[in-house]
C-alpha cells in the first residue's frame, strides 16, 4: 500500500492529544488539596478523572481505527491514474500538430501566405504572341505581391502569357522573394519590366508593350 501522511498525522495527534489531557493538567489531580477537600469531592474528582481517561482512550481508539481503514482503503492504483493522466497529458502534448510545432519553433519566415492574387483572366492571341517575343527577349516582370498595379499588368496579359513570362517578387517578405536581384537592377519601382536589358517602370497595356518590344527588336 502507498504511505497515508494524512492516517499518520491524525494517529500522532490524537496520541498527543490523550497525552496532554493526561499529563497536561486538563483531568482533575486528585493528590492536590486532598487534606483539604471532602470525600464527596474526592470521589467527584474520580469520577471526572475516569470519565476524562476514558474519553481520551476512546478517541485515540477510533482515531486508530479510522487510520488503519484509510490505509488499508489507500492502493497504488492511486498512483497508477496519476501515472496515466500524466502520460495522457504528455502524449496530447506531443501529438499536436507538426504545422503548429513547426510554427513554434521555426527560425525563419517563409511567408508563403505572401503571394500575388490569382490571375483569373485568359490571354488574348495578341497577349500570346507578345509574350513569345517578350521570351526572346530575355524580359522579365519585376513587382510586389501587394501592388495592385502589378497584378492589374498580369490581369492584361492573362493567365496563358504570364505561365510564360519570368516574373520577380521584389519585397523582402514575399514568398520565394528575390530582393538581391531587384536592388542590383536597382528597379525603381513596381511594375517595371526589363526587356532586353533595359527597365521600362510602370503598367501598360498590351498595345504599348508590344511598341516597346518591336523598338528593343529594331535597336531604337
Amino acid at each position: 500500500h502507498a504511505s497515508c501522511v494524512f492516517c499518520f498525522v491524525s494517529t500522532g495527534l490524537s496520541f498527543s492529544m490523550a497525552a496532554l489531557s493526561w499529563g497536561g493538567g486538563m483531568l482533575p489531580n486528585i493528590a492536590e488539596g486532598v487534606e483539604s477537600s471532602s470525600s464527596e469531592e474526592k470521589s467527584q474528582a474520580m469520577e471526572f478523572r475516569k470519565r476524562g481517561m476514558a474519553t481520551g482512550a476512546s478517541s485515540v481508539g477510533l482515531a486508530t481505527v479510522a487510520a488503519l481503514g484509510l490505509f488499508l482503503g489507500v492502493s497504488d492504483g492511486s498512483d497508477g491514474n496519476f501515472d496515466s493522466l500524466a502520460a495522457s497529458s504528455i502524449g496530447a502534448s506531443t501529438t499536436a500538430p507538426s504545422g503548429t510545432l513547426l510554427a513554434s519553433t521555426g527560425t525563419a519566415k517563409s511567408y508563403a501566405e505572401n503571394v500575388p492574387p490569382r490571375i483569373t483572366t485568359k490571354s488574348s492571341p495578341a497577349a500570346l504572341a507578345l509574350a513569345s517575343d517578350l521570351n526572346s527577349l530575355d524580359a522579365r516582370m519585376f513587382g510586389a505581391f501587394w501592388c495592385s498595379h502589378c497584378y492589374d499588368q498580369k490581369q492584361a496579359l492573362g493567365k496563358e502569357a504570364m505561365q510564360t513570362v519570368p516574373y520577380i517578387e521584389c519585397d523582402r517578405e514575399g514568398y520565394n522573394n528575390q530582393r538581391d536581384v531587384c536592388k542590383e537592377r536597382e528597379v525603381p519601382g513596381y511594375p517595371t519590366w526589363e526587356i532586353g536589358g533595359k527597365l521600362f517602370p510602370g503598367e501598360k497595356s498590351v498595345e504599348e508593350l508590344r511598341e516597346v518590344v518591336d523598338d528593343v527588336k529594331s535597336g531604337k
